[in-house]
């Protein structure tokens, strides 16, 4: 029998009883996470006159995020509608003080720094809440993997979309406005979704344990497995992305570098479509596997591409593994925690690919400075091919 078989088109989730409005709040939130990181950088460079700064301040909302488990707990606990309109009013108000704060003139950076750890550590993890929505919406149905296929793949997409949207409004107005732009659209986004009947009528899977700073998901051996998985994977992409704009740069075409990043991530959400539209019948743990080999092949061909199209077009051919591992990975979560843990534990495979990425940068940062760009995408290759090996046992 084969291991896959067609699915149909995305109509039947979007045709679902309110998903389309649902799933049209949720991405209008999170559109304000890919226009946020450049708004900020910029933003709080042109109040300090300084790069650290803003570097920094971009640094202190991406490392906050190590919170967003413990959020997704709080909401696995009370529900989305209880808990999204505090957290969003927590998270634009400070985005708005640092506008202001960048229009007043302030130019020392510690309220700016403080302010960016702020509104990271509110910030609602608008993704895992619409996967938990989509878990609702098509209970009953066979739809779940392509409403996370469609999901994964639009995130995707707001990733590209954000930052031409800031680079538009720096170019015609000011950085500070940006930053607005993104409190309005988390602002305004969050209290959509609240206000759509799925919200109002989802109940949280309520738990008898307390809240608490405990590992919660990653109590399961085969989930904290997964999240290991998930963490390596994204270290060996990461080194592979970083080791991009260095190529870029050796080219004397440093510009070149977020040409070659969008080209992996158009490749990343053609390969999400394209996955959603097919019943995959084999194992995670042979998913995951397969799709980590994917990625690995291509960036170890990225290590022999010496002209910049050719490379482009190779990252695109890697990048169609990118979201189906996502799809896998949150569909195994799924089913290795409780349901009261599902939410929390999509934000951890979130979390692990963020940690992982992260790591995976500083890596290359290293190998680029004390070796050469070939070597340092073989090495990326090689941490693919050692996730990949790792998955089939881990996972069995």
């Amino acid at each position: 029998m084969s291991s896959t078989s067609s699915a149909g088109s995305y109509r039947a989730v979007l045709t679902i009883p309110h998903a389309a409005a649902t799933f049209g709040a949720a991405l209008t939130g999170r559109l304000a996470f890919g226009v946020l990181p450049l708004a900020l950088l910029f933003t709080v460079q042109e109040a300090t006159g300084s790069f650290t700064a803003a570097g920094s301040a971009v640094a202190c909302f991406g490392l906050s995020s190590i919170l967003m488990p413990f959020k997704a707990r709080v909401i696995d606990r009370f529900g989305p509608a209880r808990t999204l309109p505090v957290l969003a009013t927590a998270t634009a108000a400070p985005l708005a003080a640092l506008a202001l704060l960048a229009w007043s003139g302030v130019t020392a950076s510690a309220p700016y720094l403080l302010l960016s750890i702020f509104f990271g550590v509110c910030a609602p993890p608008l993704g895992p809440v619409m996967r938990m929505l989509w878990r609702s919406l098509t209970a009953n149905t066979a739809l779940l993997e392509r409403a996370y296929s469609l999901d994964s793949a639009c995130e995707e997409t707001l990733y590209l979309a954000g930052p031409v949207i800031t680079g538009a409004i720096v170019a015609t107005a000011f950085p500070a406005a940006a930053l607005l732009a993104a409190a309005g659209l988390l602002f305004g986004g969050t209290l959509a979704l609240c206000a759509t009947p799925v919200v109002r009528s989802t109940r949280s899977a309520v738990s008898a344990e307390p809240l608490s700073w405990s590992l919660g998901p990653l109590r399961s051996r085969r989930f904290s497995a997964l999240a290991t998985i998930i963490l390596i994977t994204a270290a060996g992409t990461g080194i592979a992305v970083t080791t991009v704009a260095a190529r870029a740069q050796e080219h004397g075409n440093p510009g070149a570098a977020g040409y070659l990043e969008a080209a992996l991530a158009a490749g990343s959400v053609l390969g999400g479509l394209a996955w959603g539209q097919r019943k995959h019948k084999r194992p995670a743990s042979t998913q995951l596997t397969g799709l980590i080999l994917v990625l690995a092949a291509g960036i170890a061909l990225a290590a022999t591409a010496e002209n910049l199209v050719v490379l482009g077009i190779v990252m695109a051919a890697a990048g169609l593994a990118v979201v189906p591992l996502f799809i896998v990975s949150y569909l195994a979560s799924d089913k290795l925690v409780p349901e009261h843990q599902r939410t929390e534990a999509s934000t951890w495979v979130n979390t692990a690919n963020n940690l992982g990425t992260a790591a995976g940068s500083t890596t290359a940062g290293l190998l680029v400075d004390h070796g050469t760009t070939t070597s340092t995408f073989l090495a990326g290759a090689v941490i693919l091919g050692v996730a990949a090996a790792m998955a089939k046992p881990l996972l069995r």
